[in-house]
């Protein structure tokens, strides 16, 4: 049984590759845009691949440059670059946070909860440009975009994990 289910996954790969015009076959790799091509583009956003956690913060605004740069570039209404602004802050606290330090995670845990109630405070009106949970994801896809940054975040939740809290109360933008 285990054999089949190894199998299939390529007999998927091979059945992906598709004939051309000319009658030749191609891997679905050839007609892949690379990410730096997308990046080139705009399609997606250029950023630092480094191997260190933090990257590079130029202007020492807890925000790394090029999640800096995404937001300039997606966001004009002041409340939603000062929303998405404290959510980057506060995914950029992740990867300082101490981990053997319970209180310390708590109150990155809590700044990342009050980031996230002010994205759906700014973000969750008729007017905004985009759905609160799609910047949100956005957001966090770009700033743990290494294997290095991914794995912190992980460790980061597997900290929390046994933990509650609740939701702030009111208005949590800063």
């Amino acid at each position: 049984m285990k054999k089949e289910l190894l199998c299939l996954p390529l007999a998927l790969v091979l059945s992906a590759c598709s004939k051309s015009d000319s009658g030749q076959t191609s891997s679905p790799t050839e007609n892949t845009p690379s990410v730096q091509s997308l990046e080139d583009s705009g399609e997606v956003p250029k950023l630092d691949r480094s191997q260190d956690l933090e990257g590079p913060d130029s202007d020492n605004n807890g925000i790394r440059d090029d999640i800096d740069n995404h937001i300039e570039s997606h966001f004009s209404d002041k409340d939603e670059v000062a929303a998405v602004a404290q959510a980057a802050r506060a995914n950029q606290a992740v990867l300082f946070v101490d981990l053997s330090e319970q209180t310390a995670i708590r109150q990155v845990n809590q700044k990342m909860s009050r980031a996230t109630a002010c994205l759906y405070i700014v973000f969750g009106d008729e007017t905004a440009s985009e759905q609160p949970a799609i910047v949100s994801r956005d957001l966090e896809a770009i700033t743990f975009n290494t294997a290095e940054r991914l794995n912190r975040y992980m460790e980061f939740n597997r900290a929390l994990d046994g933990s509650s809290w609740s939701l702030p109360e009111g208005n949590s933008c800063e």
